[in-house]
């Protein structure tokens, strides 16, 4: 009986093992974490992200907000973004070299603006 228990048990944790994240969301899931501070900081303009494959980012605007900021203020999302994504990249990529590309976009998918990055 106790040969049956410790398969059971093994079966078990092998389950829930299977269940876990795979270390690409863990890597998606604390980049997106360190994305977060952009929500913030633009409350009413930046609404969520998406990361697609390894190296793009896509920020979901708010387009009547985006359109409403001025020149400056576009520039400064844009700068703060990029700084932000690559920096959050760096952290979960070490040693690792990419161009990184981010693409603003509008509620039903238009590219806004792009920018992108080397590592």
């Amino acid at each position: 009986m106790t040969d049956v228990r410790r398969l059971l048990n093994i079966a078990l944790a092998a389950t829930l093992a299977a269940c876990g994240p795979t270390p690409q969301e863990r890597v998606h899931a604390a980049e997106l974490n360190d994305l977060a501070a952009l929500k913030r900081q633009y409350p009413d303009v930046v609404m969520g992200f998406d990361l697609r494959h390894d190296d793009t980012l896509i920020i979901s605007l708010d387009l009547q907000q985006y359109i409403a900021m001025d020149d400056d203020a576009i520039a400064a999302l844009k700068r703060a973004s990029l700084a932000r994504w690559r920096s959050a990249w760096i952290a979960e990529h070490p040693h690792e070299h990419a161009v990184l590309q981010l693409h603003f976009i509008d509620f039903i998918g238009r590219r806004v603006a792009d920018e992108t990055t080397r590592v």
